[in-house]
């Protein structure tokens, strides 16, 4: 729920009581990731597998860097790291949406091989502007 990577993320800012249900669901889900370095988190993510003529494609979401870290280098590695093993473990191609202006982490996705492959429009609604925004489709072929 930090202010500045909140508008990235998946879920409008809420009180920590009101995020417990959602939480438990992704605990429960099975597709949340923390990433740990010297017992201290760096990174989460999500890589929710795709199915039937799509199981071959799996979905980054909601991935995170710790603030105090941004801009380390670990966004990159943890990227990298991520590829080989969902490539090891059978998925052919990785993908995610990332807003339009957020050309932080456009860059950092382009630089760990992800490329642009169109744009969804609409493809979010932030409550507190309650205007639409639109999204870049990107994914890497491993």
């Amino acid at each position: 729920m930090d202010e500045s990577a909140n508008p990235n993320l998946t879920y409008d800012p809420m009180e920590r009581t009101a995020f417990i249900p959602i939480y438990n669901e992704l605990i429960a889900s099975h597709t949340v990731y923390v990433v740990e370095e010297e017992g201290q988190p760096i990174a989460t993510y999500r890589l929710i597998p795709k199915t039937n003529r799509q199981a071959h494609v799996v979905y980054l979401g909601s991935f995170g860097v710790d603030l105090q870290l941004k801009g380390k280098g670990y966004g990159y590695k943890v990227l990298e790291e991520l590829k080989e093993r969902v490539f090891k473990q059978g998925y052919l191609r990785l993908e995610l949406t990332v807003d339009l202006h957020n050309e932080a982490a456009i860059h950092l996705y382009k630089k760990a091989g992800f490329d642009i492959e169109g744009t969804i429009r609409k493809s979010y609604k932030l409550n507190a502007t309650g205007a639409y925004y639109d999204e870049y489709l990107m994914a890497v072929l491993l």
